[in-house]
Parts: C-alpha cells; structure tokens; sequence
C-alpha cells in the first residue's frame, strides 16, 4: 500500500522481512511430511516450510508491486527466497522434536531477522514506520497476528527504536484497514 513511498533497496528490504514474517509460524515438513506422519524412512535433513498458496500469492504481490525481483539468466528468483532458505537452515539446527515448538520458532526467526537487520539504517525517519506498517498488514493477512509473528514485529520495533504509541497507532491502522478491505470484499462477494 505505501510501499511506493520506498526506496527500491529499501522495497528490496520490505520483501525480505514480509517473507520471515510470512514463513515463522507456518507448519514444518521433513521429506514433505508432518512430524506426525514420520517413518523410519523418513529423512529429517529434507526439512521445507509448509507455505499456502495465499503466502506466495501475498510475497509475489508484495515484490510485483516493489519491482524487486533479480534475474539471472533469464530467470526470475526473488531474494526472498533466500530468506526462506535461511530460516531452514537456522531451523535445522534444533532437534526435530523442538523445532516446531513455538519458542524455537522465535529463536530461529529472530535468529534470520537480526542478520537482515545488521546494520540496517534508513535515511528517512518514516521508512521504518512505512517497513513496519506493511509488516503489520502482512501479519494480519488471516486475520489475527501469532505471537511468533508479534515477537519479530517487536523486534523490529525495538531494532529501529520506535516508540511503544507509534506502534500501537500502526496497528490500529493496520487492523482498521484490514477490517474494511474484508467487509469491502464480502459486499461484493454477495
């Protein structure tokens, strides 16, 4: 929505944290299974991220809308999949009986944010405040933030030391607009 206010490395950047957000609370797979569904043949290096068709809907229009996609070779491959490739590696760090648990989550989310946050400084003082405000329309995109999701939005937050009522006034405004864009598609869906 206000992503057009970026730059484009900071659009780049926007698109890198929408994807941690978007992958720390989904379900883990091992060899495309469940924990629940393990076997001895089962291998547990093969771990992914269980992403619905409305996450990679979600990012896609997120790096579409910012013109961050990379090409090399004619082909198209978005940074962010490089995200997703490095929260599985920090993930498989953890034993398979904790890394599903929601603290690990965190860790292990938290773990990938800070890397993306080193150092990171923004010429604007509104870039953050922008970055963060899109966050929260992300995390609300099923209708609630997960504490997975409120932990890195925190960290954010505590990152680029913005105030505890910005915050609040973001997320009100987040949750005000994502309430009207879903009464605005049931009006037209009857």
């Amino acid at each position: 929505m206000l992503i057009k206010l970026l730059s484009d490395s900071d659009k780049l950047h926007l698109v890198e944290l929408a994807k941690l957000l978007a992958l720390a609370d989904k379900p883990l797979l091992w060899d495309g299974k469940t924990s629940d569904e393990f076997t001895s043949d089962t291998d547990l290096s093969a771990l992914s991220i269980q992403e619905s068709e409305h996450e990679r809907e979600l990012i896609a229009e997120l790096e579409q809308s910012s013109g961050v996609r990379k090409t090399f070779g004619g082909i198209s491959i978005a940074s962010s999949n490089e995200v997703e490739l490095r929260l599985i590696e920090v993930l498989k760090n953890f034993p398979v009986s904790k890394a599903e648990k929601p603290e690990t989550r965190v860790l292990a989310a938290t773990t990938v944010l800070k890397e993306l946050l080193k150092g990171k400084k923004f010429e604007l003082p509104s870039t953050p405040k922008v970055i963060l405000f899109e966050l929260l329309l992300v995390a609300l995109r099923d209708g609630h933030i997960s504490s997975i999701e409120w932990a890195l939005l925190k960290e954010f937050q505590l990152h680029h030391q913005l105030e505890d009522f910005i915050f609040d006034d973001l997320l009100e405004r987040a949750e005000t607009l994502n309430q009207e864009v879903s009464k605005t598609i049931s009006i037209i869906l009857e």
